[in-house]
């Protein structure tokens, strides 16, 4: 198999026309479209959305505000010092971990929020929330590391941002909030800190 583009190429046979995933899916039905997706975009270990998904639907955000002129958050969770954590207790007891991480993020959001968690890479987290204030997303990162502290054998550190109140373009978003999680991992980890120019 030869990978072209959005396309895949069955290459060993010329006389195979290149297929997509978008023709595959709609030869499935809906159950067998279903799993297909949930093995595409879930993370296995977590059960979360995983990097791609979170590709996808981070344009949700510039959508959402184009149509109620309501700012959106992203918050990036990194557990501290995950490594350390796996080495002394090994990858089975971290795989646990980063599973109790991510029931404590889903118990700190409102209902709707919880289907925009993800898991980004390794010991990091994304979190889209939508309809919400700069103040009230600081608010609510709190929360979810006062919860991780509480219930979790690890801590966490959170950067925040916020579209429109502190970043203009989704990529700057991306920036603005892994900019503001390595200003609360130098102040010491364990901490929420939201992005600010001047740092």
């Amino acid at each position: 198999m030869a990978i072209k583009g959005n396309g895949i190429t069955a290459s060993r046979n010329s006389d195979l026309r290149p297929f997509s995933l978008d023709a595959i899916f709609k030869k499935l039905d809906p159950d067998e479209r279903a799993f297909l997706t949930s093995l595409i975009d879930k993370d296995p270990v977590t059960g979360i959305y995983n990097r791609r998904k979170f590709n996808r639907d981070i344009e949700l955000i510039a959508a959402v505000h184009k149509r109620t002129k309501k700012g959106s958050a992203l918050l990036i969770i990194d557990i501290d010092h995950f490594k350390k954590f796996n080495d002394e207790h090994g990858h089975q007891r971290g795989d646990e971990a980063l599973r109790e991480v991510t029931e404590c993020i889903q118990r700190s959001l409102r209902d709707y929020d919880k289907i925009h968690i993800y898991r980004y890479g390794g010991e990091e987290f994304m979190v889209i929330i939508t309809d919400v204030s700069l103040k009230d997303v600081f608010q609510i990162g709190d929360r979810i590391r006062k919860n991780v502290m509480a219930a979790c054998p690890v801590t966490i550190s959170v950067g925040v941002s916020h579209y429109k109140e502190l970043s203009e373009n989704l990529q700057s978003l991306v920036d603005h909030a892994d900019q503001a999680l390595y200003i609360a991992k130098k102040k010491g980890r364990n901490r929420v800190e939201v992005y600010n120019a001047s740092e």
